[in-house]
């Protein structure tokens, strides 16, 4: 892909084309999760950033994307039961070790450093809207995409009544990630980029690692949902 194709396509979809892109991408603070339908050309005039070195440096990893699965390719049953089985168990697994860590450096380190009892705060409210988030993608989201996929295979037509919801849903699912990657982004500036002080203990750092784990697995969560498969679901409502 030249230069001028990658300025004009949306970040999102520099991604989902090259996974490898995405590490580029947030070297220079762009998102391409929920930010990720806005042209790269548009992103960088509003950064000022310099796109001829980015594009560079996208297209040196464009060809070294062996060993990467190709989620744009995938049925959207498939992926689902991926992102449920990866990303969704992943947040249950961790959300109550990292609440707990937070909680502890929160109480220990909050006096020295104050910005810990901010870090712990964020942390459990971002939990507390991802877990209900989860179960709303399972229990709704999930299954309506699931069920106009399969009529639609099998030739007849999606109940009225299940277009009109996805779409709602969709939007809703969208505007929470939105917020979901808000609380990270401030819990990131918080934490100094995820940097713990020369004073902190092992417990400390232990934090800050599970905190830079968990905002890159929900970057990776976040672009799979909105850019891929909240897409192949409205391709599913175009063709009802």
């Amino acid at each position: 892909m030249n230069q001028k194709n990658l300025e004009e396509q949306n970040v999102g979809d520099i991604v989902s084309a090259n996974y490898n892109a995405a590490g580029v991408l947030k070297e220079y603070g762009i998102d391409f999760c929920c930010g990720g339908g806005i042209p790269l050309a548009t992103v960088c005039e509003k950064k000022g950033l310099n796109i001829e070195e980015i594009t560079n440096k996208i297209a040196s990893v464009s060809n070294t994307n062996s060993g990467r699965q190709n989620f744009s390719d995938w049925e959207p049953d498939f992926l689902i039961d991926y992102i449920i089985n990866n990303h969704h168990s992943f947040v249950r697994r961790k959300v109550d070790e990292i609440s707990a860590y937070a909680a502890k450096v929160a109480k220990v380190h909050g006096q020295r450093h104050p910005e810990n009892i901010e870090i712990y705060q964020h942390f459990i409210t971002l939990a507390n809207e991802m877990v209900e988030h989860l179960e709303s993608e399972e229990v709704r989201v999930f299954p309506l995409i699931k069920k106009i996929n399969s009529s639609l295979t099998n030739g007849s037509q999606p109940e009225a009544e299940w277009i009109k919801q996805l779409k709602n849903e969709l939007s809703q699912m969208e505007d929470e990630h939105e917020t979901a990657g808000d609380l990270m982004k401030a819990i990131r500036e918080l934490s100094n980029g995820f940097t713990p002080p020369s004073d902190a203990c092992a417990t400390y750092r232990i934090l800050y690692q599970n905190l830079e784990g968990f905002e890159n697995d929900l970057h990776q969560h976040v672009h799979l949902e909105n850019n891929i498969l909240f897409k192949k679901a409205e391709k599913l409502l175009v063709a009802a």
